[in-house]
């Protein structure tokens, strides 16, 4: 009797993690069908670099002597693999290492989904149904086991509304939900916010009733991740991880709130449309999730009122919206990378669904709420639906009114019946895009880093792709796109002139050796000498129908040339009887910061790409080749283009030399036909003019003459010019 008792209640649970296993099972079955086992992303990689180095007692960095890294976007996660780094699972066996520990955080996931529905009143039918529409979202179980933090985080917030659920409207919050809510935080950046409105709503409530014990225990939660964030601020100049700062939108060129604005509303309607709508959504069947979401979160908060539990009812149902939008307002990159951002929501969601699900017998307002999905699915399943499914779909509605358990079984085993279909040949897609990201993987950055360990100990590699090759190279790196370079994200956001002056002005010392590149995307070929090895990607897996996860066609591992740098350091005409005192290196991050440097660049624009800002001209001519970074002034309505100030002697008078021209058409750049007028100004006094030839692939220089003491001027144009650099000149 005991053992039949166990088994019916843990029944549910067994069968769910076999569920997930088998389909753990099945995507790496997949993916050893045609090539070695890997990981799809190459970011999963900087988790495995991480955790090496903290198994190493290095944590917080990235390489040996690296100093500290604010590149992991979890911090948790790549402490989770750690030890078992430290116990001996390096090199290719840590990659199994992190996909079991997703299969497990995949499967417990599920298991999670099925206890927060049976404990907000659903029988196991509702349950179970929940997992099944969660284990069917095949982007959900693609991010899961990518070696991303997705399952990690998505088993932490499914704790976390476990737990809240039974926690007291009064007093401290329990041990483990305390333990929780910190290691959700920590978890990913948007599960923050989540955890950060349980605990100011749940300490405001404990203030209020005067129990100011409590409040501070469930203040306690955030502590870690407030000295996180305050550590990235005073060792990497920013409070959010590199991540954040290389993505989000309030870091990136010519950003405004009229673009913030604009962006998130637009992005807001393509995400509500792509996931709850489109054909093409992530979910199967969204518009009925849809339904499904909104039913569930009106009986969500019926159950909170009736139960006195109110914040997690209000937390169950606004957290996946929350997660969705936090994306949302920070990047607007939604469905990037298989929906991977957005993934941890995908649990929740099932949850409300769940909710939905439910017996509602004795309940008048139940029955309505039925009534009403059923006229919904009437009208609205022959427009998106085959006949069949949408005989499924209507019956759905009408088991919950069934009077009898059993026909509520064979309702909504028909609907999921119906339901395996779709959701089978997604997961059988997504297995095989899997398989895909780990051959291209395989095939780029593993072996590069592999053949940096084994042919070139002690170089140092400059990457786009900072994953495999530092884990696998095990030496130092230097991140272009800045994920795991400290303050190298805003030059990488600045574009390929802001990349091309950082390099310039690197010391011979911190050099590096090589460049593993896709040689278009430095944007100055000029630092690539002898290349030493090429990635070119394997053909297609058959019937694969979504895109490359991979950036181009061919990566390649390049000796580093510095032989070209320098060359536009100084005007080309002589200046008899004078010098130059001071120089704005446009581009030049750090010397337009030190200049007080501002550029009409333009106003973003949602599409724009980081080679909008800036680029590098290339010129061979009486002086030799000159190369310069530079950017396209784009001068507001009432023709304001710079201003600058500069290091003079205010006893002599100045001359001031622009450096323009260069190519006429560069990408992303508007063309320039035209001459250009362009004033000088010292406040309000013009203190010259020069006309600016339309580009012409040369570079061309004007002067202007300044009176003593002036140390800042500011620009008028009459359109659009490209500036390189501005020479102080003084006698002497």
């Amino acid at each position: 009797m005991a053992l039949t008792r166990h088994l019916r209640t843990y029944a549910p649970a067994i069968g769910i993690v076999a569920i997930a296993l088998s389909i753990a099972w099945f995507f790496a079955a997949t993916t050893l069908h045609y090539t070695r086992m890997g990981l799809p992303l190459d970011d999963s990689y900087i988790y495995l670099t991480y955790a090496k180095q903290i198994g190493r007692g290095q944590p917080f960095t990235y390489y040996p002597g690296g100093g500290y890294s604010a590149g992991a976007t979890s911090v948790l996660w790549p402490m989770v693999l750690a030890p078992f780094w430290t116990l001996g699972a390096r090199g290719h066996a840590l990659v199994w290492v992190s996909y079991l520990a997703c299969s497990a955080l995949y499967a417990a996931t599920a298991v999670g989904v099925w206890r927060v529905v049976r404990k907000l009143g659903g029988d196991n039918i509702a349950a179970i149904t929940a997992v099944v529409l969660l284990v069917g979202i095949a982007p959900f179980a693609w991010t899961a086991l990518s070696g991303m933090e997705v399952a990690f985080a998505s088993a932490l917030l499914v704790a976390t509304m476990l737990l809240l659920i039974d926690q007291p409207a009064t007093g401290p919050p329990s041990k483990r939900l305390a333990v929780c809510l910190g290691a959700t935080a920590l978890a990913r950046p948007e599960a923050m916010l989540v955890v950060g409105a349980i605990v100011i709503v749940s300490v405001v409530a404990r203030v209020r009733r005067r129990d100011p014990r409590a409040a501070v225990w469930w203040a306690a939660p955030v502590v870690p991740a407030i000295a996180w964030l305050v550590a990235n601020r005073l060792l990497a100049g920013h409070w959010l991880p590199n991540t954040g700062v290389a993505k989000s939108y309030f870091y990136l060129p010519g950003f405004d709130w009229a673009f913030w604005r604009e962006a998130v509303w637009s992005a807001t309607g393509s995400l509500l449309k792509g996931v709850f709508w489109d054909d093409a959504s992530p979910l199967v069947w969204p518009r009925l999730v849809a339904i499904g979401y909104l039913v569930g979160s009106a009986r969500i908060l019926v159950w909170a009122k009736r139960h006195d539990r109110w914040l997690a009812g209000i937390v169950i149902v606004a957290a996946p919206l929350a997660l969705m939008f936090a994306v949302v307002a920070s990047s607007g990159l939604w469905s990037f990378h298989n929906y991977r951002y957005i993934a941890p929501a995908f649990p929740l969601i099932a949850i409300a669904v769940g909710g939905a699900l439910g017996s509602a017998r004795g309940s008048y307002l139940y029955v309505v709420i039925g009534g009403v999905v059923v006229a919904i699915a009437l009208a609205a399943a022959p427009r998106f639906v085959d006949p069949v499914v949408a005989f499924a779909l209507t019956c759905t509605p009408l088991a919950l009114l069934l009077p009898r358990h059993w026909a509520r079984i064979v309702v909504l085993a028909l609907v999921l019946g119906v339901f395996t279909r779709p959701a089978g040949r997604a997961l059988a897609g997504d297995a095989r895009l899997y398989a895909q990201g780990v051959i291209d993987t395989n095939t780029q950055v593993v072996a590069i880093g592999r053949h940096v360990r084994d042919k070139l100990p002690g170089a140092s590699v400059m990457f786009h792709d900072a994953g495999a090759i530092a884990y696998y190279g095990d030496g130092e790196v230097y991140d272009m796109l800045g994920l795991v370079t400290n303050h190298q994200a805003r030059v990488a956001n600045h574009g390929p002139g802001a990349r091309f002056e950082l390099l310039e002005r690197l010391p011979p010392a911190r050099r590096p050796t090589h460049f593993a590149y896709y040689p278009a995307w430095l944007g100055v070929p000029d630092f690539f000498g002898d290349v030493l090895l090429q990635t070119p990607i394997r053909p297609r897996i058959p019937g694969l129908a979504k895109t490359i996860l991979v950036g181009d066609i061919d990566m390649q591992l390049v000796v580093a040339s510095f032989d070209h740098v320098g060359t536009g350091e100084l005007p080309f005409d002589p200046h008899p009887g004078w010098r130059v005192v001071d120089r704005i290196d446009i581009a030049d991050l750090d010397s337009e910061d030190a200049h007080d440097w501002q550029g009409a660049l333009g106003r973003r624009k949602a599409a724009d790409a980081p080679a909008r800002w800036s680029f590098v001209a290339r010129w061979v001519g009486p002086h030799g080749l000159v190369l310069d970074g530079g950017r396209t002034i784009r001068p507001t309505p009432d023709g304001a283009g710079e201003q600058l100030a500069f290091a003079v002697d205010p006893s002599k008078p100045a001359r001031l030399v622009l450096r323009t021209g260069g190519p006429p058409a560069v990408l992303w750049h508007e063309p320039i036909v035209q001459p250009v007028t362009l004033a000088l100004y010292a406040g309000d006094r013009e203190l010259g003019r020069a006309t600016l030839p339309p580009p012409d692939g040369k570079l061309v220089e004007r002067a202007f003459e300044l009176p003593a003491g002036v140390t800042a001027v500011r620009t008028v144009a009459s359109g659009p010019y490209r500036c390189f650099h501005w020479f102080v000149l003084q006698p002497g």
